[in-house]
């Protein structure tokens, strides 16, 4: 059986809302890009999440790489050029770190989440 909603529909929605997203932030284009794509990957990956869930997570996802780019671009950068010999001065750009931020912060709240819900079961117990 087919989506109720066809991959240019998405695609065309997506598009349009990094665009208008670029617009209003006033942030890079391939910011709000790699974002989206980090949501995406996020989104895609998670199984067991309903899809309320899903949709909730994937706007979560999109802030934070938006919010995390300049942050996990420069960790990316320091660890690279401290670790990778011959990488100083060559750094990844800031839509690399947008994507990596959207796919990953999500992951960490949420695994947080459950190590202090499972703390606070043992307490209780």
């Amino acid at each position: 059986m087919s989506e109720p909603l066809s991959g240019s529909a998405t695609a065309h929605a997506a598009v349009t809302t990094a665009t208008f997203a670029g617009f209003w932030a006033n942030t890079e284009a391939g910011v709000i890009l790699g974002a989206l794509a980090g949501a995406l990957i996020y989104v895609l990956t998670s199984h067991n999440l309903s899809v309320l869930e899903r949709c909730l997570y994937g706007v979560a996802a999109f802030i934070s790489g938006i919010l995390g780019a300049a942050t996990v671009t420069r960790v990316i950068n320091t660890i690279g050029g401290q670790y990778l010999p011959g990488t100083e001065g060559a750094g990844i750009p800031e839509s690399l770190g947008a994507m990596v931020s959207a796919a990953s912060m999500i992951t960490i709240v949420l695994a947080l989440k459950k190590r202090a819900e499972k703390k606070a079961a043992e307490e209780g117990q």
